[in-house]
């Protein structure tokens, strides 16, 4: 098996915090409405094609905001400002740092919509990755098989040669099934040991 050369990681609950319930509870009071704005957004299908770039924003907003007009006002607030309480995790910036400054080339895959381009200029962190892709402007979502072979296209990388790193098992699962090495992360002093220990990483 080749050494691993090149890391790709997932960005929602392995860099950053993904964590809408944040937005929805700061313009909501009531539990029950809170996981009904919740599970209208985020677990919609609306909210699936606007990851995969089959919608736009507007066309979003307006969907949800007619399919629920006395929402209205907080689902265009939730739109409008889910994103902007997205900490690192513990540890993870100094992580990749580390990675960074050991000579690994660093590379982000990420199911994201159009709303990454305005808060990743804010993510310091993103300045140590080499290339990113979003899954919105492929018009692919993980697991597919597919988003994993044209990711190594777009970045010319032997599949390999490649380690990702993913919160999720589905796209764990799908990497491996691109003939990736793969990893469920969990927290980054876990994330560290396995780097060193079973992918033979020097950090």
């Amino acid at each position: 098996m080749k050494p691993v050369k090149n890391l790709v990681f997932d960005l929602g609950n392995v860099l950053i915090d993904y964590n809408p319930r944040r937005a929805v509870n700061k313009i909501v009071a009531d539990h029950t409405e809170q996981e009904f704005l919740y599970t209208t957004i985020f677990r919609s299908a609306y909210w699936k094609q606007y990851d995969q770039g089959l919608i736009t924003f507007d066309e979003l907003d307006k969907t949800l905001t007619e399919n629920h007009p006395q929402y209205a006002h907080q689902i265009n607030w939730i739109l409008n400002n889910w994103y902007k309480d997205q900490p690192y995790l513990p540890g993870m910036f100094s992580l990749v740092s580390k990675l960074n400054a050991a000579g690994y080339p660093l590379y982000l895959l990420s199911n994201a919509n159009p709303s990454f381009y305005t808060f990743a200029p804010d993510l310091d962190i993103l300045n140590l990755f080499i290339g990113i892709t979003i899954s919105s402007d492929l018009k692919l979502l993980k697991p597919d098989k597919e988003i994993y072979d044209r990711f190594c296209e777009i970045h010319h990388l032997h599949p390999d040669e490649i380690l990702f790193i993913d919160d999720q098992q589905k796209n764990v699962d799908g990497a491996i099934a691109a003939v990736w090495r793969a990893y469920r992360f969990t927290n980054a002093c876990a994330l560290q040991n396995a780097l060193e220990e079973q992918f033979h990483i020097k950090i």
